[in-house]
């Protein structure tokens, strides 16, 4: 292990990273830094949790300038991504006199006047929000000369790859980009090809770490709100996320559970932001469920989740991945639990074979 000193960081980013208690560097900040330091290129795989936010940014800080506009670029799939990487480079920036602005979709525009008014030198946005008013000139990227796109394959995912490329168009023609993702899918493969030349590739650390337990259970799908009820009856827990395919089914199983005496909530993309938020800071506090699509999967900074349960088997194999990268975080015991009907083991036996998963099957009592 070792510390953010070693790395070459100027003395004011060594002092404001220490003041919030950063020491010590994590894998993917050893092996990022001192290349994004360069100036190089990157595309890197982590997983969740690992330190990524740092290890992309805190390297380029030293090279902004205060008196100009927009100097660093991080482009993000979801609002909550957005909301927990801008919160994160605040903490640093602030001591540096350095301004962090967001830019996302679901609320009012008029909510965005302010940070239209600041002189930011680092923005953190969706690429929808952002493109709007890059086009009405609000937002001018022309001094951009780092642009992160951050969880990738999810932003791929959401449909937001032409808008990637187009934003890559509007910075500065050497700018130099770093591209973060926890699996490298179809889509980030032929981003890479096409938009990207001339890049250091970094597969950093385990997809699935050691200290989570898999297991899964053979179950018909007429019989898994009763299985889980009993399951649930039977461990003691803080926090718990269960994982479903489609949006109704946050909804059912939330309410079924709340029925049964258990604090339950669902989150899907169909949420109002404020909801969103407000089921969140709950869930946080603890002795909560949190039935979720895999829009919670990632971009959400939830520490200490007892367990993820998949009641569906994840339509396809890096969700398994981003799901239960959400428990065992930072090297804490964590546990997952797939429920596999028999329409869907054929699918979920490729996953295993994918990733060459240590999986132990529990018998369905």
């Amino acid at each position: 292990m070792n510390e953010f000193s070693k790395l070459g960081l100027k003395k004011e980013i060594i002092l404001s990273l220490a003041r919030l208690k950063y020491i010590e560097t994590t894998e993917v900040q050893d092996e990022i830094i001192p290349l994004a330091m360069q100036g190089k290129n990157i595309v890197f795989t982590a997983m969740t949790g690992s330190g990524k936010t740092l290890a992309y940014s805190v390297g380029f800080l030293s090279k902004i300038n205060k008196k100009l506009g927009p100097q660093m670029l991080v482009v993000v799939p979801t609002r909550e991504l957005c909301l927990q990487v801008t919160r994160e480079l605040k903490k640093i920036t602030e001591p540096l006199g350095l301004n962090v602005g967001k830019f996302y979709g679901g609320h009012d525009m008029k909510l965005d006047r302010r940070t239209l008014q600041t002189r930011n030198q680092i923005i953190v946005a969706t690429p929808g929000r952002l493109i709007v008013y890059v086009n009405e000139k609000k937002v001018k990227l022309g001094e951009v000369k780092l642009i992160v796109y951050d969880e990738s394959d999810q932003l791929f995912d959401n449909g937001f790859y032409d808008d990637c490329a187009y934003l890559k168009t509007r910075v500065n023609k050497h700018c130099q980009v770093i591209l973060s993702s926890a699996t490298i899918s179809d889509k980030v493969k032929i981003f890479i090809e096409k938009e990207i030349v001339d890049f250091e590739f970094l597969k950093i650390g385990m997809q699935i770490p050691k200290n989570i337990v898999q297991e899964k259970v053979m179950c018909n799908i007429s019989k898994k709100d009763e299985f889980l009820l009993n399951f649930l009856n039977k461990k003691e827990f803080s926090k718990v996320l269960i994982f479903c395919n489609r949006k109704v089914r946050t909804y059912t199983i939330s309410e079924f559970l709340r029925k049964k005496g258990f604090t339950s909530f669902a989150m899907n993309s169909d949420l109002e932001q404020k909801e969103r938020e407000s089921h969140l800071k709950i869930f946080k506090k603890g002795n909560v469920i949190l039935v979720a699509t895999d829009v919670a999967a990632r971009g959400l900074h939830i520490e200490e989740v007892d367990m993820v349960i998949n009641y569906d088997v994840p339509n396809r194999a890096e969700y398994y991945i981003h799901r239960i990268g959400r428990t065992g975080r930072r090297d804490s015991k964590g546990y997952s639990l797939t429920l596999v009907c028999p329409e869907d083991k054929e699918r979920f036996d490729d996953i295993e074979f994918t990733y060459n998963l240590e999986m132990k099957e529990i018998k369905n009592d």
